[in-house]
């Protein structure tokens, strides 16, 4: 929509004009700079705010003053976090090299605009990124620009008010399994392993947490036995595995364990010193997340989705998992399992270790089973009684 073009002034200096045509008056409207980089920033700026002249006339005023750019702020935003461990911070500068860096980051943060920010995120969106990583990366650019007005650099945030897009998938977000499907896919994972993967359904534990437990982390003494959540697995700036706090203050917590699963861990608990990993992997080490998945987890649930005969044939008399859970479905599993059960959401939160109850009732909500039998006895009384014979004629016709 817009140009750039050098110039000769009749000094014999160069200057650079930016040309476009209005979209509301149709006229062709310039700007000259000195500065080709002037130029080419007021070009993508002009072009992301369609051209219009109000915008125009305030770009081309902010690029003629000094200022932080985009990617300026977003990384003294990063830098000034007090409440985010090194992994999260790198995690940080991941997306502002991957998804505002290259775009809008060399634009003067005083000149961003509403139109800039939905433009930006439009284009994320044409590019395939999915709506979860749209969000993540705005609310990353929105608590920057929060933190551009703290610091003078601007009056308000321009992120305020954009519309996100909604995901598209007619899928649930999380699988949650019955206990003959959970029993089903238990059979097929290595028998090394059951003990972590029944831990994970008995206690709603993140993955990180369940981890990086070790042996006195486990009271299978106390009434009823508990495990205490002190830790987890983290990375540091380097993207290095340690062991620090767990996620937030809620996530520290104790779990009391159904008895089933204290004759689980009994004999793991015997066999290892207080400070050892409870949970490793076959050479007592750590246990990565992305290897289980690829060695243990993904031939599990091929195995419980198509089982086989001894001769490596289908057996179409088998009983199979129609499902295909992430290990994480495992906490989405058990949160489903208490509900069943009766248990009040306040409890669950302290339990799966939300640091909200909102965050527990957005999530499992829809579980609750109380709440679904009233809104179908209120949508039988809105009713009042009336019934539809279908294939009968419509009274009056």
């Amino acid at each position: 929509m817009a140009s750039v073009r050098e110039r000769r002034r009749s000094d014999g200096t160069t200057s650079f004009a930016v040309l476009w045509r209005d979209p509301e008056t149709g006229r062709q409207t310039s700007l000259t700079y000195d500065d080709e980089r002037d130029a080419r920033v007021a070009k993508e700026l002009i072009e992301a705010a369609g051209g219009h002249a109000v915008e125009a006339a305030r770009i081309a005023d902010v690029i003629r003053k000094p200022g932080p750019t985009v990617t300026d702020v977003v990384s003294e935003h990063i830098d000034l976090l007090t409440s985010v461990g090194l992994d999260t911070r790198a995690h940080y500068r991941q997306q502002l090299d991957s998804h505002i860096t290259p775009t809008i980051g060399p634009y003067p943060v005083s000149g961003m605009t509403y139109r800039h920010m939905a433009g930006w995120v439009r284009a994320m969106s044409s590019k395939g990124l999915a709506p979860k990583t749209i969000a993540n990366v705005h609310g990353l650019l929105s608590a920057a620009m929060s933190t551009a007005v703290r610091l003078g650099y601007r009056t308000d945030n321009p992120c305020a008010g954009v519309e996100l897009p909604k995901s598209q998938s007619t899928h649930d977000e999380m699988t949650v399994l019955t206990r003959g499907e959970f029993s089903l896919l238990l059979s097929c994972v290595a028998e090394f392993y059951r003990p972590l993967v029944v831990t994970l359904v008995a206690t709603g534990l993140r993955w990180g947490e369940a981890t990086a437990l070790t042996a006195g982390d486990v009271d299978l003494g106390a009434r009823p036995a508990t495990l205490r959540v002190t830790k987890a697995w983290k990375r540091d700036g380097n993207r290095h595995w340690f062991v620090g706090p767990p996620k937030t203050k809620r996530a520290r917590r104790t779990v009391s364990l159904p008895e089933d699963l204290v004759d689980v861990l009994l004999p793991l608990v015997a066999a290892k010193a207080p400070d050892e990993l409870l949970f490793t992997n076959t050479v007592g080490s750590q246990l990565s997340s992305s290897r289980f998945w690829t060695t243990t987890w993904t031939p599990a649930l091929d195995a419980a989705c198509r089982p086989l005969k001894a001769d490596g044939s289908p057996d179409p008399d088998a009983p199979r998992l129609t499902k295909r859970p992430r290990v994480h479905d495992l906490r989405h599993t058990h949160a489903s399992w208490m509900i069943a059960a009766g248990t009040d959401l306040f409890v669950l939160q302290r339990r799966l270790g939300h640091e909200s109850i909102t965050t527990t009732t957005d999530t499992y909500s829809h579980l609750l089973p109380d709440q679904q039998t009233a809104a179908a006895e209120a949508a039988n009384r809105a009713l009042g009684g009336l019934t539809l014979a279908f294939g009968s004629e419509p009274r009056g016709a």
